[in-house]
């Protein structure tokens, strides 16, 4: 009898070590699992925020001189536009130098004018949080007006090609740069390394602007 117990001990002890030795095997690799799953859920965020940036942007654009005499879009009015725009990311002025999160953010535009079949009135701006501490010290600019060919406007974006001639299209594009200081940690990933130096982290969108607002003006 004695024996007989010790057998139904022995093979109990031997099962419930085995379920121990999985379970600890096991456990690492679901806290991994877990860690990959915030990692790619932060990655849907990032986008998605740049993706909100672009639609708020879009909109100020097309709100900023409502009640001015002067309807011209600037070089300031594009500063404001973008500081505004991310401020659904960052907070205070974290976007700028020395970038607590290790990014900034910046605002590119190109506005098209078809002026004929392949002749069209061309100019790109940008607001960009690389330097400055502020939206009246930030790199800003409106370029000078160009004229391009369809082929060479259908390269920036198909959806900037005109129907009519004296149609305008404007192209907005939001994306995040990594700074010197840049570290996955500081925004939130705990294993992968986003590649947001290669313009990973990019949302365009085409609108048609009101008349009279661009080509922006250089002040």
């Amino acid at each position: 009898m004695y024996l007989h117990y010790l057998q139904r001990f022995s093979y109990y002890t031997y099962h419930r070590g085995g379920i121990l030795i999985e379970f600890a095997f096991s456990v690492p690799v679901l806290i991994i699992l877990l860690l990959f799953l915030c990692d790619h859920y932060r990655i849907y965020e990032l986008k998605n925020k740049l993706k909100s940036s672009a639609y708020l942007a879009a909109s100020m654009i097309q709100q900023l001189k409502n009640t001015k005499t002067d309807k011209q879009f600037t070089q300031n009015d594009l500063a404001r536009v973008a500081y505004a725009s991310c401020l659904n990311f960052f907070h205070t002025n974290s976007m700028f130098n020395p970038w607590s999160l290790g990014i900034y953010y910046a605002l590119d535009y190109t506005y098209v004018k078809r002026l004929s079949a392949d002749s069209y009135q061309y100019q790109a701006g940008y607001a960009t949080m690389s330097k400055g501490t502020s939206p009246s010290t930030m790199n800003k600019s409106c370029g000078q007006l160009l004229t391009k060919t369809q082929n060479e406007v259908q390269a920036f974006h198909q959806d900037l090609i005109c129907d009519n001639d004296g149609e305008e299209r404007l192209l907005i594009v939001c994306y995040y740069r990594k700074t010197g200081s840049f570290t996955k940690s500081k925004l939130g990933f705990f294993l992968l390394n986003p590649k947001i130096e290669f313009y990973n982290f990019v949302y365009k969108l085409v609108i048609t602007p009101k008349p009279g607002l661009f080509p922006g003006k250089h002040e």
